[in-house]
C-alpha cells in the first residue's frame, strides 16, 4: 500500500497498485480538469509532484508537446500520463482545478394554465362505505364513484396506489382527492392542498444538468436546481464518454447511474426548497442530446459514434419513473421527448418547440452553440436541422488557457486600437485565471478589430507591441501579464488557439450555409440558445463570422430554450404531440458525408472582416 496526497485540498487515498495520478484524483474526490477524459489530448490536467518521489517514467513526446519545455523544467506533469507506484504528494495548481461553472437556468414564462392540457387532473370524489350486505372491494368502489361522478371509464390503477386505498378511504371524512393521469390511470390519492400536483423538467446537457420543479396545474416554476454533469470526469465530450463506455468494464452502468443519481439529487433539492417530499413529484420530462438520452435510459450509445450514426430509439418514450431509477412518486411517470438523429437530440426538438420556429411566418435560425452545434432553420412550412462537430473550443477545450465559464474566467476583452492595452472582464470580477468560450470569441473579435489578426487567422507581424510576441507554441498575444493574475504565468492567446476557434466556428457556419443554400439567404430572426449563445456578444459572433449578418435580422438570446421546451412538454400534453410532429417533420442533413460541407468548412475558417493578409 502507498499513499497519494493531493494539495492544497489535503485529500489522500491509499493505493495497492500502479495508478495514474488522474485516476487517483477521481478516486480521492479531487476535482481535476481533464477535458479529454484522460486520453492525453487536452493538456489540462497539469500537476506538480512534490517531496521525495518514487521512480517515475519520464515525460514522453506527447506530454512534452502538450506542456512545453518551460513547464516541464518547473516540475509540471500531466496527471493522465504519470503513473504513481509509491507514496507522493501532488500539488494541483489553480488553473487545473475544476471550478463551479456558471450554469444557465433561465427560461421564458410558461403559458397561462387555462390554455394547457396537463397530464394529471385532480378529482374530488365521495366513495360510499362498504356494508355487510354489500361488501364491495375498496378499489372497485373508488373506480365506480369516479365513473359515476366524473364520467371516467375503464380506469386502471397503479399497484402502489392500491396499497394506499384502504387506509385513505377509512381515514378521511368527505370527498377523496384522486390523481388521474390521461383519463386512464389512477396514480395517486392526495390531501387537500393549495398547490400541486408537481412535476420536474430535466435538461441533460453534456456539461450541465438543470431541473425545474413545476406546479403542473398552475404551470408555475417553483424551484430551479442545477449541477455539473457528473460524467465530466470520464470525458468532456460525447465521443470520449462513448469510448469510456466501450473500453471500461461496467462503463455504461457508471455513466447511467451517475446521471440518475444527479437527477435524483436535483429533484430532492428542489423539493426541499418548497417543503415537499420527492414522492409528491408525479411527472418528469427529460430532454438532452441523443447520447445523454441513451445514457439516461441505460442504452449503449456505441452505434452513435460511427456511420450511419443511428440511435437505438428516436420516438417519444414514456415509462414508470421507478423503472428508470428516478426517486419520485412510486406511481409517477417519466416522459422522454423524441430525438431526431444520432447527433440531433430531444434538446434540439425542445428548442424548436420553445422558440415556436415551426409556427413562425418569418424564416428563423436556431443555434445551440456548444461542442456539438445543433442548428435548425425554417418556418411554419419547412424546417431543416443538422449537427456540426464544433469541438470543445467554445467550452475552453484545446485552448492553452481555456476553461469553462467559472469564477475568474475572462469573458470579455477590449483592446485599445492605438496602444493595444487590454481591458478584461471576468466572471464574478475575480482576478483572471483563464479564458472561457465567450471570452475567446471576444478576444479574437478585438484582435480582428485592431488589425492584429489577418484574414487567414495568422498574427499581423507588421504590428509592433510587447504583447504580440513569439512564444513556446509560436506567435501569441498577451491578455494578462503574470504580475496581474494569480497563476504566476502570462495568460495568452496563441496561434493554435485561434486555429481551434477557426475550426469550431467554421463547422457551425458551414452547417448554416448548407441550409441557407437550400432555403435562400433571407433570415429574419436568429435565436442563440444555451449557455454558449446566451453569453456570446452577437456583434463579436458576427465579426468572426460565427453567425451570418443578414439585413433587418433580429438576434435573440433565448436562454435555456431546451429547458423551456422540457417545461412546456411537462405541463401540456398538446406540446408533447407537437414535439413528436416537429421531430417527424424536420429534415435532417447528415453533414459528415457531405463534400459540400467540407468545402464550406474550409472557406468559413477565414475571417472575412479582417485585414487581407
Amino acid at each position: 500500500m502507498f499513499t497519494i496526497r493531493f494539495l492544497p485540498s489535503g485529500k489522500s487515498i491509499k493505493i495497492d497498485r500502479p495508478i495514474s495520478i488522474l485516476e487517483a484524483a477521481r478516486l480521492a474526490g479531487v476535482q481535476l480538469d481533464s477535458l479529454c477524459g484522460g486520453r492525453q489530448r487536452c493538456g489540462k490536467c497539469k500537476v506538480i509532484l512534490k517531496g521525495h518521489l518514487p521512480p517515475l517514467s519520464p515525460p514522453d513526446d506527447v506530454e512534452r508537446k502538450l506542456l512545453g519545455d518551460r513547464l516541464i523544467s518547473e516540475g509540471y506533469r500531466l496527471a493522465c500520463n504519470t503513473i504513481a507506484q509509491g507514496s507522493l504528494a501532488v500539488l494541483v495548481p489553480e488553473q487545473s482545478r475544476s471550478k463551479a461553472q456558471i450554469i444557465l437556468t433561465s427560461t421564458q414564462q410558461l403559458p397561462p394554465p387555462n390554455s394547457l392540457r396537463p397530464p394529471l387532473f385532480v378529482y374530488a370524489v365521495s366513495v360510499p362505505s362498504p356494508t355487510i350486505s354489500d361488501p364491495v372491494a375498496d378499489r372497485e368502489r373508488l373506480i365506480s364513484a369516479l365513473e359515476k361522478e366524473h364520467g371516467l371509464r375503464r380506469l386502471h390503477t397503479d399497484p402502489y396506489v392500491v396499497r394506499d386505498i384502504p387506509h385513505v378511504l377509512r381515514s378521511k371524512q368527505g370527498p377523496v382527492r384522486v390523481l388521474v393521469r390521461g383519463a386512464t390511470e389512477v396514480v395517486g390519492l392526495t390531501e387537500e392542498r393549495e398547490d400541486g400536483p408537481y412535476g420536474v423538467a430535466i435538461d441533460v446537457g453534456t456539461t450541465t444538468v438543470v431541473a425545474y420543479l413545476v406546479d403542473l396545474l398552475k404551470a408555475r416554476i417553483l424551484s430551479t436546481k442545477s449541477s455539473m454533469n457528473p460524467q465530466i470526469p470520464y470525458g468532456d465530450d460525447i465521443i470520449t464518454r462513448i469510448s469510456f463506455c466501450q473500453q471500461t468494464e461496467g462503463g455504461l452502468q457508471k455513466l447511467h447511474s451517475s446521471l440518475i443519481s444527479c437527477a435524483n439529487s436535483l429533484i430532492t433539492e428542489a423539493c426541499n426548497d418548497i417543503g415537499i417530499s420527492h414522492e409528491e413529484v408525479m411527472e418528469v420530462s427529460v430532454v438532452g442530446n441523443t447520447a445523454m438520452h441513451h445514457f439516461f435510459l441505460g442504452i449503449n450509445p456505441q452505434f452513435l459514434s460511427f456511420a450511419p450514426y443511428a440511435p437505438a430509439i428516436s420516438s417519444a418514450q414514456e415509462y414508470k419513473a421507478r423503472d428508470v431509477g428516478l426517486k419520485v412518486a412510486p406511481s409517477g411517470y417519466v416522459y422522454f421527448l423524441p430525438v431526431k438523429a444520432g447527433f440531433v437530440g430531444s434538446d434540439a426538438v425542445a428548442c424548436v418547440l420553445s422558440t415556436r420556429l415551426h409556427r413562425s411566418r418569418l424564416r428563423s435560425l436556431v443555434i445551440d452553440i456548444g461542442t456539438n452545434g445543433e442548428i435548425a432553420m425554417g418556418d411554419k412550412n419547412r424546417i431543416m436541422c443538422c449537427s456540426t462537430a464544433a469541438g470543445p473550443a467554445f467550452e475552453g477545450g484545446h485552448i492553452k488557457w481555456g476553461m469553462r465559464a467559472a469564477s475568474g474566467a475572462i469573458n470579455q476583452v477590449r483592446i485599445d486600437p492605438t496602444t493595444l492595452e487590454v481591458g478584461l472582464k471576468t466572471i464574478h470580477n475575480r482576478p483572471p485565471i483563464g479564458i472561457c468560450g465567450s471570452g475567446l470569441i471576444s478576444a479574437v473579435a478585438e484582435l480582428i478589430r485592431t488589425g492584429c489578426i489577418l484574414q487567414r487567422g495568422n498574427f499581423n507581424h507588421s504590428i509592433k507591441s510587447s504583447r504580440l510576441r513569439d512564444g513556446e507554441d509560436g506567435d501569441e498575444f498577451v491578455l494578462s501579464w503574470k504580475d496581474e493574475n494569480p497563476t504566476g504565468h502570462d495568460i495568452v492567446i496563441t496561434q493554435k488557439d485561434i486555429a481551434e476557434l477557426q475550426m469550431a466556428k467554421g463547422a457551425i457556419r458551414a452547417g448554416i450555409s448548407i441550409m441557407m443554400e437550400s432555403f435562400g439567404p433571407e433570415i429574419r430572426r436568429i435565436y442563440l440558445a444555451g449557455a454558449g449563445g446566451n453569453f456570446i456578444d452577437s456583434f463579436d459572433a458576427q465579426l468572426i463570422d460565427l453567425i451570418p449578418s443578414p439585413p433587418n435580422c433580429q438576434i435573440i438570446a433565448c436562454g435555456n430554450a431546451a429547458g423551456h421546451g422540457a417545461c412546456l412538454a411537462l405541463v401540456d400534453m398538446k406540446k408533447r404531440r407537437e414535439a413528436q410532429r416537429i421531430a417527424g417533420s424536420m429534415e435532417y442533413i447528415e453533414l459528415a458525408s457531405s463534400t459540400r460541407f467540407q468545402d464550406l468548412f474550409v472557406s468559413h475558417m477565414f475571417f472575412s472582416k479582417a485585414i487581407d493578409s
